[in-house]
């Protein structure tokens, strides 16, 4: 026998349930509570579990075994309500028990945030600009002046420093007459310019040789761990100094440094290889350019707890990160210099945009009615086991053991929603097909590819995959 049931809308995503149950469905509960009862009670001359319930009574009271019924049976109600008026709650629901009488049935109404009604505005035609992603050629210089860096040769000379010279040194230092221990080096190779202490060591370093000795004041960063911004006493010991020389950017360089035949083509794959790093950033700043362009168009009423729990879901994830070092909480909140209250202040407009892009997606997603591949769920399992530095395999059983594949699957099809809108985009300044396959970014349409037989990475439970979406848990996961 079906429940009878209401709903008054409180809030755009509030509603208060009321729910009604006929007195049949009441007496069954109070007799199923009657009989669990009974087996926890030894009654002379009744096996257990087996005592009428005139005795139960007796020995309990009537209200316990209202109490009992009322329990156990009130979440297959609301169960039961939530279906028939197809609500969605996102949160506990605050139940207020009108009557729960075996003779007139069962009354109670229940409060709850429900996950609202959204008619997804049109997707297509979003205007925006591609993000920057030209490389220039002082890039490419600055990556070619690295790779020379990486193969100069060092030899120790017989001179006075100069700017760009390596020294080996032995360094103290002193705030208020006090030595610093975790400053304290020894035989520490140090390039005089890199600014790598204090800007003054590169002044006094050059025109010393080895064996000098001297001592110079200057300020300590001012994210230095206790002293930071304390003016400091610094002893410096050359034991020697090195020069560094640059190999020539010729094509003997470019065939021991990468194996190419000549500079040209080592100054070519420098220049793809900035451009596909560049163009993956601008990507995907445009995907988080075009979903705000999408969010903008409709209003959406955003469940309190949802914010609530999005932002404390970010301020777990900073407790996490604390213990992981050792830390409190507000360490970490200085380290990021920001406090406490201000770190809340902007989690919780963060959340807010978060949800309300994931009740957007989602409502859309399924009016699009995309599909979803069983390779889909194997890419998703090797981008999730990437972030955190773990095999595919070992994600896969973490899915399984937490039974997070509907949230698995709800990472994926929002991720597609968000591929459909920007395929739908008019965007402007994008790079071409040409220099994407150039790079390495997109499959040549011509180019033929052996078929991958490999069988994918297998989650129990994927064919039936669905739910709400979310984020998978992953433990560790930043």
């Amino acid at each position: 026998m079906p429940v009878k049931t209401s709903v008054e809308t409180l809030e755009p995503a509030k509603v208060k349930l009321t729910v009604e149950i006929e007195p049949e469905r009441v007496k069954k509960a109070c007799d199923k509570a009657a009989r669990e009862l009974a087996k926890q009670v030894s009654i002379p001359g009744f096996r257990p579990g087996k005592a009428p319930r005139r005795l139960i009574e007796q020995r309990f009271g009537e209200g316990v075994i209202a109490q009992a019924a009322m329990e156990e049976s009130l979440s297959e109600y609301y169960a039961e309500a939530l279906q028939a008026e197809e609500l969605d709650p996102v949160a506990q629901p605050e139940v207020d028990v009108e009557r729960f009488d075996e003779s007139e049935g069962a009354s109670f109404t229940a409060t709850v945030e429900v996950r609202p009604s959204i008619e997804p505005p049109d997707h297509t035609g979003i205007e925006v600009a591609h993000p920057e992603w030209e490389v220039t050629e002082d890039e490419i210089d600055e990556q070619l002046a690295s790779l020379r860096e990486r193969f100069s040769e060092v030899d120790e000379v017989d001179r006075a420093a100069e700017d760009g010279d390596l020294i080996t040194l032995d360094l103290d230092v002193e705030v208020d007459g006090a030595t610093l221990e975790d400053a304290t080096v020894e035989d520490a190779l140090y390039e005089i310019g890199s600014r790598g202490v204090t800007p003054k060591l590169d002044e006094e370093a050059v025109g010393k040789v080895a064996g000098d000795t001297f001592t110079y004041t200057d300020t300590l960063p001012e994210d230095y761990p206790e002293h930071g911004g304390q003016e400091a006493t610094f002893h410096v010991t050359v034991k020697d100094v090195r020069e560094k020389t640059l190999p020539e950017l010729d094509d003997d360089f470019a065939t021991s440094a990468s194996g190419f035949d000549t500079i040209e083509e080592l100054r070519a794959d420098v220049r793809n290889s900035l451009l596909a790093r560049r163009i993956q950033q601008a990507q995907h700043e445009l995907r988080a350019r075009v979903l705000e362009a999408y969010v903008a168009r409709v209003d959406v009423p955003i469940p309190p707890s949802m914010v609530e729990n999005e932002k404390q879901s970010r301020l777990q994830q900073v407790e996490q990160q604390a213990q992981q070092y050792g830390l409190e909480a507000d360490q970490v909140f200085e380290a990021q210099g920001t406090t406490r209250e201000r770190f809340e202040q902007e989690a919780e407009q963060q959340a807010e945009d978060a949800v309300k892009a994931q009740l957007v997606l989602d409502a859309l997603g399924q009016s699009l009615e995309l599909d979803l591949d069983p390779s889909d769920i194997d890419q998703e399992i090797v981008r999730h086991a990437q972030n955190n530095e773990m095999a595919p395999e070992d994600v896969a059983r973490i899915v399984q053991e937490q039974g997070s594949l509907p949230q698995l699957v709800g990472d994926i099809l929002r991720r597609k929603t968000i591929d459909a809108i920007v395929a739908a985009a008019e965007i402007e300044g994008e790079p071409s097909e040409e220099l994407l396959i150039e790079v390495g970014l997109l499959e040549d349409p011509e180019a033929t590819e052996d078929e991958d037989d490999d069988e994918g990475i297998v989650v129990p439970g994927a064919e039936q995959a669905g739910g709400d979406p979310s984020e998978l848990i992953v433990p560790g996961r930043d």
